[in-house]
């Protein structure tokens, strides 16, 4: 007989937590308004998100970042979102970077994926994006990657460079 109170192995979660977990999760009833930071945050240790990270580069080769300092990072990183439901590519493209760099992007391009298994916040996909700019209302152009850049930036930094020199 069971009680609903014997753990699953693989949730860790009796059935009854598991029942009211997913009764919980159904009353989200508008997901890509955004979430409590709560609900957030301990979704982002057990779900891996995906990211649009943009690659924002000028006629002179430059990139485009922006200076980050919070609870999870701090240095220079490439503008980036983390999808909504239901929302497009093109969409959450187009949102961070108004958002975090004031542009109003108009072409992007799909370079490549990155994993980060082992993120600060938990398991994220990013798919990195080659954007156009000459201006910006924040960030600063970089032509080599700045010494203070976030560590997990880097790969993309390199990834970038080495993805444009091959379209060359």
């Amino acid at each position: 007989m069971d009680s609903g109170l014997r753990r699953n192995d693989t949730t860790m979660l009796t059935k009854k937590e598991i029942d009211q977990l997913a009764v919980l999760l159904k009353k989200i009833d508008n997901p890509h308004g955004g979430l409590p930071q709560s609900v957030f945050d301990a979704l982002c240790g057990v779900v891996p998100f995906v990211a649009c990270e943009l690659a924002i580069m000028n006629k002179k080769g430059e990139l485009l970042l922006t200076w980050r300092e919070d609870q999870w990072w701090k240095g220079w990183h490439f503008p980036g979102g983390l999808m909504r439901h239901r929302e497009t590519f093109d969409e959450r493209i187009k949102a961070t970077a108004l958002r975090e760099v004031g542009i109003d992007v108009k072409k992007h391009t799909f370079l490549f994926p990155i994993n980060y298994s082992e993120g600060r916040r938990g398991p994220t996909v990013s798919l990195v994006f080659l954007c156009h700019a000459e201006a910006s209302t924040k960030g600063k152009f970089f032509k080599n990657m700045p010494k203070d850049i976030i560590p997990e930036q880097r790969e993309m930094w390199r990834g970038v460079r080495g993805a444009v020199r091959d379209e060359m």
